[in-house]
């Protein structure tokens, strides 16, 4: 009997230790029902909860709302391109002969008419001199021939020489006429190489690259100096041919050039070019831009934006804004805290579509640009954070 009590007791304590965690358990969910009605009864009044769900404010975040304010609206195309100079001569020899003076170097600002190289002209005064002298001679050959021509012509009218002595007289006349004519020019070549042994610039510029030193023998043709003019540049910027469409001469363009920062340089279209490089859809278009300070050099690397439209004064609103139905366009605006229905006019779309140009709001009406489908007009509304 002992050990049938005490095995009793023994089973009795499992049992009691299986129901005490029910019973706290059942005791939380018990407090979790009551804090959640407790709760709901707290975060609806009874004046709310007794409205149908049409006449319940909707709570609306700032982030859903914008405030209409007249604006500037911009319509740009990108642009990016080098700059280069809009004048530039390239400067080669006239005259084979030997150099004696380069004054100039890379980077010196000069002068039209400015001095920049000069050739030894012992050879050139010499062969200039030879030409005078076979003109000399052929002149003096030209009078003899004229006064043999006069001659014989005197003596055929009176039938005394032959009409082949006559013919033979003015044939030589007419060949010595020709010999001076012939040496003429060549004194005039003799006397224009003399002048190009001195090299001079044919702009105002800068020596971009100097190519020659002294003592250096020459041919014609060769290669000596570049000079630029900085004063006026232009970009030559690749544009796409869907937005060549939209550029055209004389529209604005603002340029940043890369190591001037945050500094502007505003520059016209001046042209474009008829014809997309080969192997691209890319249209070359040039950008003209005053350079007096010369800050701008050949090779910087610019990007910036042309204007291809303006309007001031205009409000926009993201496309989701605008609405349609069978009555028209409008647009939701909230005023005295219900929604109110704009009728408006869609003037345009800008920023390649992130806007939309109405007409039909004023400043300060506060439109609603959030797609929210199930608003609609006359419907109360709370504006959160108001």
């Amino acid at each position: 009997m002992i050990d049938a009590a005490r095995s009793d007791g023994l089973a009795a304590k499992p049992r009691r230790r299986l129901l005490l965690p029910l019973l706290i358990v059942g005791a939380l969910a018990a407090g979790g029902v009551a804090w959640k009605a407790t709760s709901s009864h707290d975060a609806v009044s009874p004046a709310v909860a007794g409205l149908p769900p049409a006449e319940r404010a909707v709570e609306l975040s700032p982030v859903e709302l914008t405030r209409m304010a007249p604006r500037r609206l911009t319509e740009l195309v990108r642009l990016s391109g080098s700059v280069k100079p809009m004048e530039q001569s390239m400067v080669k020899s006239e005259v084979a002969a030997r150099l004696v003076e380069v004054p100039v170097r890379e980077g010196q600002a000069v002068r039209k008419g400015e001095v920049l190289a000069r050739f030894d002209t012992v050879e050139l005064q010499a062969k200039l001199d030879e030409k005078l002298s076979n003109l000399e001679g052929a002149k003096a050959q030209l009078v003899l021939a004229d006064k043999t021509r006069a001659k014989n012509l005197a003596l055929r009218q009176k039938d005394i020489v032959s009409e082949t002595n006559m013919d033979q007289a003015q044939s030589s006349f007419r060949f010595q006429q020709a010999t001076v004519a012939a040496l003429e020019a060549q004194v005039d070549l003799a006397r224009k190489a003399l002048r190009d042994a001195v090299v001079m610039s044919p702009i105002d510029g800068t020596v971009a690259e100097r190519a020659v030193n002294p003592g250096e023998t020459l041919a014609v043709n060769a290669k000596m100096f570049s000079v630029v003019d900085l004063s006026r540049v232009e970009v030559e910027a690749a544009v796409p041919a869907d937005d060549v469409a939209r550029l055209k001469p004389g529209q604005t363009v603002r340029l940043r050039v890369e190591g001037f920062g945050e500094r502007d340089f505003v520059g016209q279209i001046a042209r474009i070019n008829p014809m997309a490089r080969a192997g691209t859809r890319a249209i070359p278009v040039y950008i003209v831009l005053d350079n007096a300070d010369g800050a701008l050099r050949g090779g910087m690397f610019a990007a910036g934006d042309a204007v291809v439209d303006e309007v001031e004064g205009a409000f926009a609103l993201p496309p989701a804004a605008v609405r349609h139905d069978q009555d028209g366009t409008f647009v939701l605006v909230v005023s005295g805290g219900r929604v109110e229905r704009r009728k408006v006019e869609v003037l345009g779309a800008w920023a390649r579509g992130d806007l939309v140009e109405v007409r039909g709001l004023a400043d300060g009406d506060l439109a609603v640009t959030a797609p929210l489908p199930g608003l609609t007009a006359g419907r109360a509304v709370k504006v959160m954070g108001s």
